[in-house]
């Protein structure tokens, strides 16, 4: 078993066709197939099982799948690291974030990489903290954002920052009243729910309201702050998220936040420990701090406190 062997493996595994995933190779079909016959021979299973439609990975084969994935993705990195030795790091590095997060780091946290790291390429996975954690776990991300109580088992951390949670709603709304609200107030609004259940903002909300014995009028769930800033401004209800993700709208007084009495979440910067970060992701670690202290800096992360 080589890399080549894996390679060719992992490709018609994405593609469950041999003449696309030859096309995508640039190999004929039949050599293809016969690397993919060696594999099966010198492991001892049946990787895929082949159809008119073209090859469907089997159980064995997605395991391997899941296992070579990361391989192929050190191997490359082995090889950008070499290269950055005598040059500056290069090539790509997957950050997972959570899409409200995205809204406040991904244009400044970009334009920090290309002015330090011009030839590295970033790219975004958009995604809540469980979701994170289990790519980190399979290589598919190289840093991420964290949040929450969860298993910090082969990850390297470094905080962040701590940010008070808030009910965003219409400077309007008579029904609450700043400049820091209770959950208690939380109780006599229709609310907007953002995030997934049992993680990050969703989870620490209803955590203390569960325990504060403050029942809670959800009206309706949705994912994204984006989607929840529609709701608000169509008078549906308020929301609970962090202020900086809706600052263009405070700021334009079309929404305002209030803190809310003892809730916090605390965010965490991580990549795996049970595998060697690349020059360029260990660069990137730096420069998450920096960007995100300039941002506290300049009012543009309000009701927040660094952690580092």
């Amino acid at each position: 078993m080589d890399l080549r062997q894996l390679r060719y493996f992992v490709t018609l595994a994405n593609q469950c066709h041999f003449g696309r995933a030859a096309s995508v190779l640039h190999v004929a079909q039949p050599a293809l197939t016969r690397q993919i016959q060696l594999l099966e021979e010198e492991l001892g299973v049946q990787l895929f099982v082949r159809h008119s439609r073209g090859a469907t990975p089997t159980e064995d084969g997605e395991y391997l799948l899941e296992r070579a994935t990361v391989l192929l993705h050190y191997a490359e990195q082995i090889k950008q690291d070499m290269i950055a030795r005598q040059h500056n790091p290069s090539g790509p590095i997957s950050v997972g974030i959570s899409p409200g997060l995205a809204l406040t780091l991904a244009t400044p946290l970009t334009r920090a990489v290309h002015q330090r790291l011009p030839q590295v390429r970033l790219r975004f996975v958009e995604a809540f903290a469980p979701s994170l954690h289990e790519m980190m776990r399979k290589g598919q991300v190289d840093l991420a954002i964290l949040n929450g109580p969860m298993s910090l088992v082969n990850l390297h951390t470094y905080p962040l920052l701590t940010e008070d949670l808030c009910l965003i709603c219409l400077p309007q709304d008579t029904r609450v009243k700043g400049p820091v609200v209770t959950l208690k107030q939380l109780a006599r609004l229709p609310l907007i729910m953002t995030g997934i259940a049992k993680s990050g903002i969703r989870m620490e909300l209803e955590a203390s309201a569960a325990h504060a014995g403050v029942h809670l009028n959800q009206v309706v769930e949705v994912e994204s702050i984006e989607v929840a800033k529609r709701l608000v401004h169509g008078k549906v209800g308020a929301t609970v998220h962090f202020a900086a993700a809706v600052l263009e709208d405070i700021e334009a007084g079309r929404l305002v936040a209030y803190p809310i009495a003892g809730l916090h979440l605390r965010r965490i910067l991580a990549h795996p420990s049970d595998r060697p970060a690349s020059r360029a992701t260990r660069e990137l670690v730096n420069i998450f701090g920096s960007v995100v202290r300039e941002l506290k800096d300049k009012g543009r992360w309000p009701h927040a406190a660094l952690d580092f």
